[in-house]
């Protein structure tokens, strides 16, 4: 299932509502980028396979884990991330 926005526009968006918020849970992030950003109106409606998230969450999720694996996001806490 393909996404209709891209990972580097989710990732540019998880960046952006970091350096607004700061330190943030998850929640706090998907609340900051639907609120601030053109989400697509597709990801925001499509259920993951297992049907537990929207697209929109997973695709932020994935964002936050290359942008971790990179070094740019960590985890001060567990469940809070942060610029790095």
């Amino acid at each position: 299932m393909a996404t209709a926005a891209s990972r580097e526009l989710y990732r540019n968006w998880v960046i952006k509502a970091l350096k607004a918020l700061g330190p943030s849970t998850p929640g706090q992030v998907y609340t900051w980028v639907r609120t601030n950003e053109t989400v697509p109106a597709s990801d925001l409606a499509r259920s993951t396979a297992d049907g537990k998230d929207t697209l929109f969450e997973k695709e932020i999720r994935w964002a936050r884990k290359d942008l971790f694996d990179k070094g740019i996001v960590v985890s001060p806490t567990r469940g809070v991330w942060a610029l790095s």
